[in-house]
């Protein structure tokens, strides 16, 4: 189902991911997810990507989930990247940059407020590299505090 989700994120950021949607319908239901529209797609080849959109929505929505707006992707992908922040899973400075990246372009003005933080955490970065015990911990606050405030919707 992660892969599913993931590719319909990328669809509400407008990546093209027509060509994907079969493949990723197959493991699906080798997987034991399963819905009518999931067992058609799969059997779609790649040269039919319209029609794989299209099937895909509807697959998702079977399945009881939908394809968020682009709003809803960038938030999603600020949760992922904060909740990589606090697992201590990759470069927080690039993270933290993602985060506030994504909340500017959010279209969601509570979401610039969080920007602004990890903008200003992402800028004192350099300045307190010989510090970065205290800058990861202040990282792992902020993402903790943004994922507390901003928990993920529910299908």
């Amino acid at each position: 189902m992660e892969q599913l989700r993931d590719l319909a994120i990328r669809l509400a950021m407008d990546e093209p991911v027509g060509d994907d949607l079969p493949m990723a319908a197959a493991h699906a239901l080798t997987r034991g997810v399963d819905s009518p529209s999931l067992r058609e797609l799969a059997g779609l080849s790649k040269a039919q990507s319209r029609e794989a959109v299209d099937l895909f929505r509807q697959a998702i929505n079977e399945l009881g989930c939908s394809v968020p707006d682009k709003s809803g992707a960038r938030l999603h992908l600020m949760r992922e990247a904060a909740g990589s922040i606090v697992a201590g899973k990759g470069d927080p400075e690039e993270l933290a940059h993602e985060i506030y990246w994504q909340a500017c372009y959010s279209g969601l003005p509570d979401l610039r407020a969080v920007g602004d933080r990890f903008l200003e955490l992402y800028a004192g970065w350099g300045a307190t590299h010989d510090q970065a015990e205290e800058a990861v911990a202040a990282m792992k606050a902020a993402a903790q505090s943004f994922l507390r405030d901003h928990p993920a919707p529910t299908p």
